[in-house]
């Protein structure tokens, strides 16, 4: 904002003013006078420049994005731990005590929420991720093991975890603050409900469809932050905080939107420059992006537009086959369903 103003320019100006009838010359008093007040006075007019990401916030802006959303009651999203079923097996009458440590095999660790006593056969529990994130949502059979082993307990096994989200991005913190902005909430209006929504962890959109069932009646869709279906316990924390919220007389139904599973397969030519692994990884980058962009925003899936991801990616000269969920065509999208992007293949 003041690349233009530099010391020299600076002390120009000042010397400028002071009149012809004083010395001014490199080396004489005036000169050295003025010289260090410049640099000053212009290291004042950089400092300046640090104003503008806090008075006009983005994602680049840092701490100051959570001091201006406080202004409006809008915090940062702390994320959600994961949770999982578990299956233990053992002696009966073996006791396992709530808070024992299971491990997948880098280290995620889980720590059973209720005390388990084993009666011989397979037994029920669950476990719930030590930590926020959604590193936490691990395959059925990740948890292989344990911090201190428990004499009586032979073996168990896990289910897939879900739940598990990131805390809030600054990018997706300043998405909302700019949506309360540009999108006034009153008096239970479709806005409303979607920052409502929005405020919960775990909920990363929220699609609002009034009158859904009759007069009185509002449906809310949820999906995460990554644009995919939530779990049943986020689901019921999203109906929970908008029932404390809405007005008087609405029924609200919140449910996760379903995931429609985008299956992609491709042979390609090459130019040599690259190879058909390295491909289908920037391949399939590329169509996670314009799936997500689709989550309650488009219906339909491009084929012509997958088909340019493809032949965008550097080194691919063509290719000779590209189906999209087993077909040549456009994919249609439920206005339940948010795409979710299952197996991509290149050849």
């Amino acid at each position: 904002m003041f690349e233009d103003i530099t010391p020299e320019s600076i002390k120009s100006g000042i010397l400028s003013r002071v009149g012809s009838t004083m010395e001014q010359r490199e080396g004489g008093f005036l000169s050295d006078m003025v010289s260090p007040v410049a640099l000053e006075l212009w290291k004042c007019y950089q400092a300046m420049n640090a104003l503008i990401p806090i008075a006009y916030v983005d994602e680049s802006s840092g701490g100051y994005i959570d001091l201006r959303c406080a202004e409006y009651g809008i915090v940062r999203k702390a994320g959600t731990r994961a949770r999982a079923a578990l299956t233990l097996t053992g002696r009966a009458g073996t006791v396992i005590p709530a808070g024992t440590a299971f491990l997948t095999g880098d280290g995620l660790a889980f720590g059973l929420m209720e005390p388990v006593t084993l009666t011989g056969g397979a037994d029920p529990g669950s476990v719930e991720a030590d930590a926020v994130g959604r590193a936490y949502n691990i395959r059925a059979g990740e948890l292989t093991q344990m911090v201190n082993t428990i004499s009586g307990l032979e073996s168990w096994s896990n289910a897939d975890a879900e739940g598990g989200t990131d805390e809030e991005t600054d990018a997706a913190l300043c998405a909302r603050l700019y949506e309360h902005l540009q999108k006034p909430a009153t008096s239970g209006n479709t806005y409303h409900y979607e920052r409502w929504a929005k405020e919960v962890n775990g909920v990363g959109d929220a699609k609002v469809t009034p009158l859904w069932n009759g007069p009185g009646t509002v449906k809310v869709l949820i999906v995460g932050p990554d644009k995919e279906p939530v779990s049943s316990e986020i689901v019921t924390a999203c109906a929970a905080y908008i029932d404390a919220q809405r007005p008087i007389g609405a029924t609200v139904t919140v449910s996760s939107a379903a995931g429609l599973s985008i299956e992609v397969s491709a042979s390609v030519t090459l130019d040599g420059t690259t190879t058909a692994p390295a491909v289908e990884s920037a391949f399939a980058e590329r169509l996670g992006e314009y799936i997500r962009e689709l989550a309650f925003r488009g219906y339909t899936l491009l084929y012509n537009r997958v088909a340019f991801f493809l032949l965008d990616i550097d080194g691919v000269v063509d290719y000779t086959s590209l189906s999209v969920n087993g077909g040549t065509g456009n994919v249609s999208i439920g206005a339940e369903q948010v795409p979710v992007l299952g197996e991509v293949s290149v050849t």
